[in-house]
């Protein structure tokens, strides 16, 4: 293994170019034939050509630069020549033009010997020093602690990921989900504007006139910054600013000059703008949460935060913010809690808890996922310190009823064995008590009496309730009764009985008396199900739960 590691590290670019470059100089006519087999050597393990990723290929590109200064230094010697030429000349018979052109060739030669120790400089540093390359500049920039942003890698592998799972490329410029890698690397969470510049410029020469076009995208964050990628095509050009105005329906759209007046703002309009924007982006996201609601979300889990507050009406994009505030500091963590267990061969869980997790430079998310005690006393939970995408993978597969691979996941108590050493606040925390009514309405409580329980028992008779669904927070005491149809006027109840050796589900039908009798006793735990009458359908939710 250690050999094929070697071996795929064979020449990594840009050294290859250097000792391409050295035995062309050495060898002349001869290192063609080692060159070509060198050249077939870096293909047969690197057939590819890109190893190291979009970024890392990006900064590579950097070694012109190199080229360029060096011309610009070779041009500021010729002009810087003709000064010292000057020098040893007698100026007796010089005129005003031979004196302009003395002192002019000192200014060209000390400005052209700038430019080239500064662009020469830029190449050597993006090419063979990407982390202080423009490009991890422009991604270090952009993440809520610069300071503590984690190693070049892990920087350009964020943006390599995120192009390589949903990148379009339009020219040289990549859109993917989270970021925009063109001539520097934009967050599309940041940006506020999109502008496409195509102009045409003339140049009047002795010959005639030169007319080259320019296109450009410009993109402007919530920084006030601009970046500028150079297009060779219009078509392109104008696809790559549609595309990304679907990322960002609320960023200003522009052409030419227009990116100007936008950059300059005063800081009241910016302020202004960028209220709008936020306002634009909520209200968005409040209609995409009642698309979802009305399409049919999961009507079986609730989401708990940390402050205590409970929303039955769980959607993907609400997810989604509640994860983006726990990695922005601005929540501590939620809970998403199904109706009843989600169940996988022996194992059945009744909570994923997510919080962001202190991890240096590096954003982590840890998941704890609660596994129903099995004896009432005992209380595990499985535990993953994983990245935000892989996080929003398993979140968004838990609120499908899918349990995620457990391999990697580490088996943690979650409090003290004894039933009198768990937190009061633990004990509140699971019990809930979910009402539908028959209008469809729906509300959820986590704090209520054996008064609340009993007046909803009784909304199941007299027709107020169609669904009533019942979670106590002791061992994993469940119990749901659903209102029938005209076809059939008895309610179906569903309830668990937690056995010693796993947790176990019954179903039966029921008048609507008998089930709020039920719903009541089940409360006051003086019933559990599985008498004559009820079925078992542990086997049946295990399969469900894997669908």
């Amino acid at each position: 293994m250690a050999g094929k590691n070697k071996l795929s590290r064979f020449l990594r670019w840009p050294w290859m170019i250097i000792v391409y470059i050295l035995l062309a100089a050495f060898l002349g006519l001869l290192s063609i034939p080692i060159i070509l087999l060198l050249v077939w050597l870096q293909r047969k393990v690197n057939p590819h050509g890109v190893t190291e990723g979009y970024c890392l290929s990006r900064t590579r590109k950097r070694l012109s630069f190199i080229f360029w200064g060096l011309l610009l230094l070779f041009f500021g010697v010729a002009v810087g020549s003709v000064f010292v030429m000057g020098l040893g000349q007698d100026k007796s018979y010089w005129d005003m033009q031979d004196y302009v052109m003395f002192w002019g060739s000192v200014g060209g030669a000390v400005l052209l010997f700038l430019l080239g120790f500064y662009v020469g400089f830029i190449g050597v540093r993006d090419t063979f020093f990407p982390e202080k390359s423009t490009l991890a500049q422009s991604i270090r920039q952009q993440l809520p602690y610069p300071d503590e942003a984690p190693p070049v890698e892990q920087l350009f592998a964020m943006v390599d990921e995120d192009l390589k799972e949903n990148g379009q490329w339009f020219n040289t410029v990549g859109i993917g989900k989270e970021w925009v890698l063109g001539d520097v690397a934009n967050r599309i969470d940041r940006i506020r504007g999109i502008f496409t510049e195509d102009k045409i410029r003339s140049h009047h020469t002795e010959h005639g006139t030169n007319s080259s076009r320019s296109l450009k995208l410009i993109l402007i964050d919530n920084r006030w910054q601009k970046s500028v990628t150079d297009f060779n095509n219009p078509k392109e050009l104008q696809a790559a600013a549609d595309y990304l105005s679907l990322r960002v329906p609320d960023a200003a759209r522009g052409k030419n000059d227009q990116y100007a007046v936008f950059l300059h703002m005063d800081d009241i309009q910016k302020e202004k703008f960028e209220r709008e924007f936020r306002q634009k982006q909520s209200r968005r996201a409040s209609e995409q949460i009642q698309r979802e609601t009305l399409s049919g979300g999961p009507q079986d889990m609730i989401l708990r935060q940390a402050d205590g507050s409970v929303t039955s009406r769980v959607t993907s994009s609400l997810v989604e913010e509640r994860l983006q505030g726990c990695l922005k500091g601005e929540e501590t963590g939620f809970s998403l809690i199904p109706a009843r267990p989600i169940i996988q061969k022996e194992y059945a869980f009744q909570g994923l808890h997510c919080s962001a997790l202190e991890s240096g430079s590096t954003e982590k998310v840890l998941l704890l996922l609660e596994q129903v005690p099995s004896d009432g006393n005992r209380n595990f939970a499985r535990c993953l310190a994983a990245d935000p995408r892989q996080a929003r993978e398993i979140l968004q597969g838990w609120l499908r009823r899918q349990i995620p691979n457990l391999a990697g996941w580490e088996l943690r108590q979650m409090y003290a064995s004894s039933q009198n050493t768990r937190p009061q606040t633990q004990k509140t925390s699971k019990a809930r008590l979910a009402l539908v009514f028959s209008s469809g309405a729906s509300e959820t409580h986590t704090t209520f009496t054996q008064e609340d329980i009993q007046i909803a028992a009784e909304g199941l008779i007299d027709g107020t309730y169609q669904i009533v669904d019942l979670t106590l927070p002791e061992g994993y005491l469940w119990i749901r009764a659903e209102a029938g149809n005209k076809m059939d006027g008895r309610c179906t109840v569903e309830a668990t009985r937690p056995d010693l050796d796993q947790l176990r589900f019954f179903s039966i039908k029921a008048s609507p008396r008998q089930a709020a009798a039920w719903l009541t006793a089940y409360a006051l735990k003086e019933f559990l199900p599985g008498e004559k009458g009820w079925k078992d359908i542990t086997k049946q939710m295990e399969k469900n739960s894997k669908k």
